[in-house]
């Protein structure tokens, strides 16, 4: 009888023993999670997904008539495209050979609400060109042609620039290659616009 409580004695230390080893185990360590190929351990942080980067979007074309609206460092903005001829003369002036004129007039108006804020038309009277031949070239501006049915307003270099709630018109005439292409209007870096000579 003895030796059979002292049997019982020594199995329950031995068993206690490894049941209070397993509790120590799950209470102040982890052991590793093993889990099936598919399925990820709550345990494990995800993976940040990159997101894609959207494509460069192509600027818009601002046809005759139409309106667009424009935001830039100054606030946002209004710019009509009044009109936009190309040709080669202009009242007295001939375009050198190989050479064009390219006319076009726009209304720009300051839709900031509050504050004295002018907005910058600069950009407006420098665009870049982009021949359909692939030739990229900085149109020149061109002083002295007159035609009151062609320039019927004065250039951005002689308009205020608009305060809020302001607007101003003017007229460009630019020189460039004599072949259809493109005027790509940029300010600071940023495509806002594409104005299409045939």
């Amino acid at each position: 009888m003895h030796k059979t409580a002292t049997i019982a004695v020594v199995a329950a230390l031995v068993l206690g023993g490894a049941a209070a080893c397993g509790d120590g185990d799950s209470a102040g360590e982890t052991s590793p999670t093993v889990t099936s190929p598919g399925i990820t351990s709550p345990s494990t942080p995800q993976e940040a997904t990159t997101p894609q980067s959207p494509s460069p979007e192509t600027p818009r074309e601002l046809k005759q008539g139409q309106t667009i609206s424009v935001t830039t460092e100054d606030g946002p903005a209004e710019i009509t495209l009044l009109a936009v001829h190309n040709t080669t003369v202009i009242g007295d002036g001939k375009a050198d050979p190989g050479q064009q004129y390219v006319v076009y007039s726009m209304q720009v108006k300051n839709l900031s609400k509050t504050g004295t804020t002018e907005w910058d038309t600069s950009w407006l009277e420098s665009p870049r060109w982009s021949g359909s031949n692939g030739e990229a070239d900085s149109p020149v501006f061109v002083v002295g042609v007159e035609d009151p049915k062609l320039i019927p307003y004065d250039p951005f270099s002689s308009t205020p620039e608009p305060r809020p709630g302001e607007h101003v018109k003017a007229t460009e005439v630019l020189g460039v290659p004599n072949i259809s292409g493109t005027l790509q209007f940029e300010d600071n870096g940023t495509a806002h616009f594409n104005i299409v000579i045939k």
